[in-house]
């Protein structure tokens, strides 16, 4: 499970966060744009319980970004082998099955300092041929149906589908809501996107090839 949390300091977060693990029982919990340190990581996870024994994290800088990541170590086995204030990379498997690689995605809006992020997965790309997910909150969009009329298109939507496409991936289809974030409460202000979603290499999309994402309801 991959939840765009934007911000992990209200006592309401904590409530929802223990209702959604109760419900879905994830065994890889990520959760992206915390807005938070460490110590707000640490308790969480004391908090979730579960099982969750496992946990790394890149920590938000000032009020940006943070990604925070949980798992059941005697489901899964999950190596963090990279990490980036943009992403943390991971072997992951279930017990006793082959390993794969996921990337668990918080791209910062600034378009220079997500360009370092598309040079940094390509070049992870060309170090390993295992398969790869790649997951979370990329801050962009490929098509014009992924955003309302009223959020503008930008430049940065050609970089995005040719790095898309220089690396080969795929999207991971999915269900639910069309798009993954929204503000303004009034029909004028409304503004609404489709900034999160699961791309995969070749290889991950073949072992996994009965694979689907699910768009869950947007809460609080």
């Amino acid at each position: 499970m991959v939840w765009n949390v934007q911000g992990a300091g209200s006592r309401n977060f904590i409530t929802v966060l223990k209702d959604l693990v109760r419900i879905h029982q994830p065994n890889v919990l990520t959760l992206v744009e915390t807005h938070m340190g460490g110590e707000q990581a640490v308790m969480i996870a004391s908090i979730l319980g579960y099982g969750y024994d496992g946990h790394s994290r890149v920590d938000a800088l000032g009020f940006s970004g943070g990604i925070w990541v949980y798992w059941k170590s005697n489901r899964v086995n999950v190596s963090p082998s990279l990490k980036h204030n943009q992403h943390i990379t991971m072997e992951i498997s279930r017990v006793g099955a082959m390993p794969w690689y996921f990337s668990a995605i918080y791209a910062s809006p600034n378009p220079m300092k997500k360009k370092e992020l598309w040079e940094e997965l390509k070049n992870i790309s060309m170090s390993h041929d295992k398969p790869w997910l790649i997951a979370g909150d990329f801050n962009d969009t490929r098509f014009p149906s992924e955003r309302n009329k009223s959020c503008h298109e930008t430049n940065r939507r050609s970089l995005f589908n040719n790095w898309v496409e220089d690396m080969d991936l795929l999207e991971v289809e999915f269900s639910g809501a069309s798009h993954t974030w929204a503000r303004g409460k009034s029909l004028e202000t409304r503004q609404s996107a489709r900034l999160d979603r699961a791309l995969c290499n070749e290889q991950w999309a073949l072992r996994f090839e009965q694979a689907s994402m699910r768009h869950l309801t947007a809460v609080h």
